[in-house]
């Protein structure tokens, strides 16, 4: 618009020039060209800049539309018919998952508009600028995918949400996904991956809030459903547990407690459940009614980080504890977890001996680095420390991988 504008411009100022309105005595123009000098009248210069100027838009536009046909007829006889373009759309997308991304980027977006279904070539050719790095090509892919398919808004949305989540803009994600759910709240897709992104940030409120539309769609299988509504539980239980940290020890039990029984019935037999809620009673120094929970759940539900939190309870009755513990051991007599916490209520207990014990039977059972260090900190405390070095060696063994055979000094050295 703006060209055709100064085109009637100057066409307007010819006409003029034309019907002599504009004096020809108006001036001159005088150009110096090293030793050579060209002299003309001021309008027939402005004529002459006009009709360059003319003449090089015409050029650009010839150049412009020649090159247009000249792609258009390339991709007629390279893909020309459906049939020819859906090969070739094919080999796109065998290379891109072969990860030959250059070739199925080309591929996949020549012959987006000659599919039957050009989503896929939109997303996959997105997909393949994301792999290469380009992450602004890839977003340019998809906005004019929407500008083209706009009943494809919410699987290019999605695809462009992803992206963002991976690449650890979450909040950009979360704009793009409420902006979806605005216009399709019933939208699986968008559902689950806002769901994902909760996850991933812990936002365990916003969660809690999506988790009505995650089961009244069915947007993930039942085990991930199931996970999530344990993570918002754990999530809710951390949370009780920095705000009854704020509180006098007298009163921090009941702010968990009020916590706990908001918690589904149902998740208070999850183990992972049960632990968080044990690790927020210990956490607030309330050991004896993080016992009462560990000891119902494990008579009833037998789980290896629930035995091992029973080990480092802070409980005055610490023989009663351990009573409970030597119970187990008749339906978990080689447990190592089971083991090790009898080791650790013995070491509260003082009775240094039975600890050492029942570490070194652990041991037996399972080698393990945390073992290992409870026994050698436990020799070294009884003046053993020739052995107690030795332990800590094992433990050094389990964590550090298996050096290179190299040339070492002699013990003379």
């Amino acid at each position: 618009m703006k060209k055709l504008i100064v085109l009637f411009i100057a066409l307007i100022f010819l006409a003029l020039w034309g019907f002599g309105v504009i004096l020809p005595d108006a001036g001159y123009v005088l150009v110096i060209l090293g030793q050579k000098t060209v002299e003309t009248s001021l309008w027939f210069a402005c004529f002459a800049v006009l009709a360059i100027a003319v003449i090089w838009w015409l050029a650009t536009r010839f150049i412009h539309v020649s090159w247009s046909i000249a792609q258009r007829l390339t991709d007629f006889f390279v893909f020309g018919t459906t049939e020819r373009a859906s090969k070739r759309a094919a080999s796109g997308m065998i290379d891109f998952l072969s990860g030959d991304w250059v070739h199925a980027r080309k591929k996949l977006l020549r012959t987006a508009t000659k599919v039957e279904s050009p989503l896929v070539n939109y997303l996959a050719a997105a997909r393949a600028s994301y792999e290469m790095g380009d992450h602004e090509e890839a977003v340019k892919i998809l906005q004019e995918a929407q500008k083209k398919y706009t009943t494809f808004a919410v699987p290019i949305g999605v695809a462009q949400a992803k992206m963002e989540i991976r690449d650890g803009r979450y909040e950009q994600a979360k704009i793009i996904l409420l902006g979806l759910q605005q216009r399709a709240p019933k939208n699986p897709l968008v559902i689950n991956c806002l769901r994902e992104l909760y996850e991933l940030r812990n936002d365990w409120l916003a969660l809690s809030e999506l988790a009505p539309l995650v089961k009244k769609y069915k947007v993930c299988s039942v085990a991930d459903t199931f996970a999530m509504e344990s993570l918002i539980a754990i999530g809710q239980l951390k949370q009780a547990s920095d705000s009854a940290e704020r509180l006098a020890i007298s009163e921090r039990v009941y702010e968990l407690r009020k916590a706990w029984g908001k918690v589904p019935s149902f998740l208070q037999r999850n183990p992972r459940v049960v632990g968080a809620y044990a690790q927020a009673l210990i956490h607030n120094l309330q050991d004896h009614e993080a016992e009462v929970v560990l000891r119902k759940t494990l008579s009833k539900t037998w789980d290896d980080a629930l035995i091992d939190l029973y080990g480092i309870l802070r409980v005055v009755d610490v023989a009663g504890a351990i009573s409970t513990a030597e119970s187990w051991l008749k339906y978990y007599p080689q447990n190592p977890y089971l083991l090790r916490a009898l080791g650790r209520l013995n070491l509260r207990n003082q009775l240094w001996g039975l600890a050492r014990d029942y570490f070194q039977r652990s041991l037996v059972v399972q080698k393990n680095a945390e073992t290992y260090a409870e026994l050698a900190r436990l020799l070294n405390s009884l003046g053993d420390v020739q052995k107690s070095t030795e332990v800590y060696q094992a433990a050094l063994q389990l964590t550090v991988p298996s050096l290179p055979d190299l040339p070492q000094p002699s013990k003379s050295y």
